[in-house]
């Protein structure tokens, strides 16, 4: 087929993620046929409640078994009837307002598989409009459960929280308009919080902490990613551990196959609550048997710390991606805004600081799912470190200027000094509207 498309990086990480999440859902090998209206109504269930929720990806060709998931794929004939508009039209039969689904037939590993984009709602949720026996009923309101399940609203805590989320990316957007008005008005040259000492000793418990647990030290991996967001001002007990629970399962989204706060209810063996806090570690495997290790600690303090090692640690000769530093900010900003949307006001005064560690020697490089520059770049110091601080408003209004201005900060020190800043905020758009 014509329309097929090879999977990018993004995409296999989806695919291959092996567990669902709330903007993650896996369905057997189906074909798409309108006449079948059960089937495709199902479909849009899951269509609605995951645009109500937090959108997400919905992939066909991946079968669930007693013990995760198996990458079946689908027949030609299978791939070839998710037509693009026979899909949106169907759906938006049965919405208002409607979903502009976006479909991609991918190949992967041999096999085709079926990729639904779905676009988080702006500022008004969808509602089902017609009724079909057992499946949809009309004003009906859908969403994902944490059960990874479509469902309708059922309390009022449910609904209220989805009030709150159309009110915020309505806010959201005004605040984006303003800060493009008043472009430069940023906040800078912070000063380093007051606090600064008594956080530090908490980071380096949470270091500690890290490398006691670290199942990997025999591999000797170099390069590690450590992210820390941290407050203007110090309280030990700033905020009780079900609000530390309750925010980091909001701020656990997945965009790229693997989410950059991992927290899942299939996985309570990897959360564990600590004397001020609460703490993950997960060590694994993808598909194609590299290492995962991803560690993050949430303290009471409201310091949020994490290290994870880099899918290409181990490249030979070393690299590091241009595409995926971009990437990390993009998604490190991100978990902040939701983070401590319900903990902090919006004037709260935040400190991002990431650090890349084992950079000596490594290459910058670029490739096809990212921006495209000629030529790459050495690093020759051994851990680049970038700050910024700013309101928890300013974070969210001005999300793409922050991740550009620091990951260019980070090409800088690999001697990389003109990037394409509109490439970089269409590969950011890209990632937050699951384009890949």
């Amino acid at each position: 087929m014509a329309d097929i498309i090879a999977a990018s990086p993004e995409l296999i990480a989806t695919i291959e993620r092996n567990f669902e999440s709330k903007d993650l859902d896996y369905k057997a090998p189906i074909e798409w046929c309108s006449t079948d209206k059960k089937a495709c109504c199902e479909l849009t269930k899951d269509v609605m409640a995951m645009a109500n929720t937090q959108g997400g990806c919905i992939v066909i060709g991946v079968s669930e078994l007693d013990h995760g998931f198996s990458l079946d794929g689908l027949s030609d004939g299978q791939a070839r009837s998710f037509e693009s508009s026979a899909v949106c039209r169907f759906v938006q039969n049965y919405v208002d307002p409607p979903i502009n689904v976006r479909v991609q037939k991918v190949s992967h590993k041999g096999l085709l598989f079926v990729v639904l984009e779905v676009p988080r709602f702006i500022d008004t949720p969808h509602i089902c409009q017609k009724d079909y026996p057992d499946v949809l009923r009309a004003r009906e309101l859908y969403v994902r459960t944490d059960n990874n399940e479509s469902a309708p609203i059922k309390s009022s805590a449910d609904f209220r929280l989805l009030i709150e989320s159309a009110l915020r990316n309505r806010t959201d957007s005004l605040l984006s308009s303003f800060r493009a008005i008043l472009t430069g008005n940023t906040t800078k040259n912070v000063s380093e919080p007051s606090a600064e000492e008594q956080f530090n000793v908490q980071i380096q418990s949470a270091r500690d902490q890290f490398d006691n647990r670290n199942p990997l030290k025999e591999k000797g991996y170099t390069y590690f990613v450590e992210t820390i967001f941290s407050l203007q001002e110090f309280d030990h007990y700033h905020f009780v551990p079900n609000k530390l629970q309750a925010a980091a399962q909001k701020a656990s989204i997945t965009f790229t196959g693997w989410p950059f706060l991992f927290i899942h209810y299939n996985r309570p063996d990897c959360l564990s609550t600590t004397e001020d806090g609460l703490e993950s570690l997960i060590a694994t495997q993808d598909f194609a048997g590299k290492d995962m290790l991803d560690f993050w600690r949430f303290n009471e303090s409201g310091l949020f710390y994490k290290k994870e090692l880099q899918f290409n640690s181990d490249s030979k000769p070393p690299q590091a991606s241009g595409p995926g530093i971009i990437r990390h900010f993009a998604e490190a900003i991100y978990c902040l805004t939701r983070l401590y949307e319900d903990l902090l006001p919006e004037n709260e005064l935040i400190t991002l600081s990431v650090t890349f560690l084992g950079t000596r020697g490594r290459t910058l490089v670029w490739n096809d799912f990212g921006p495209h520059f000629l030529g790459s770049n050495l690093a020759n110091r051994p851990q680049i470190e970038i700050h910024a601080s700013h309101t928890l408003a300013e974070w969210r209004a001005g999300l793409e200027d922050h991740v550009v201005e620091m990951a260019q900060q980070v090409f800088q020190f690999f001697q990389h000094q003109h990037t394409n800043t509109q490439i970089m905020k269409t590969q950011i758009q890209n990632l937050f509207s699951r384009k890949f």
